[in-house]
């Protein structure tokens, strides 16, 4: 079980987001956040398939079940939070690393100065 924790950045929303492997194809994505869209997606996401024929996790965006669920679900089209989802599923089953992601914004008016 993978647990990772994102703050989703102005909207002053934070996500606890566990994933759970069911099985060696199957794993269960558990979101707790005071965001009603977000943990929405907890239905959706309740059993994916990442491996094997006819896995529906690691796709094209348009084609992953975990974007898809965000379109239906998610108002704000940069919201975070698919993505960690996906990173949080490849640690979990072994495809990536543990590693931070993190986005900084520079100053204002120190870029190209």
């Amino acid at each position: 079980m993978r647990s990772l924790e994102v703050q989703a950045g102005a909207c002053g929303y934070t996500a606890k987001i566990t994933i759970h492997k069911v099985d060696e194809r199957h794993v269960r994505v558990e979101i707790e956040s005071g965001c009603d869209q977000i943990t929405a997606m907890n239905t959706d996401l309740a059993c994916l398939q990442w491996k094997g024929k006819g896995h529906e996790v690691f796709r094209p965006m348009n084609d992953s079940a975990v974007y898809r669920s965000a379109s239906a679900r998610i108002r704000h089209t940069a919201c975070p939070i698919p993505s960690a989802i996906l990173k949080a599923i490849e640690v979990e089953v072994g495809a990536a690393l543990a590693r931070d992601v993190k986005i900084n914004f520079s100053p204002e008016g120190t870029e190209g100065d």
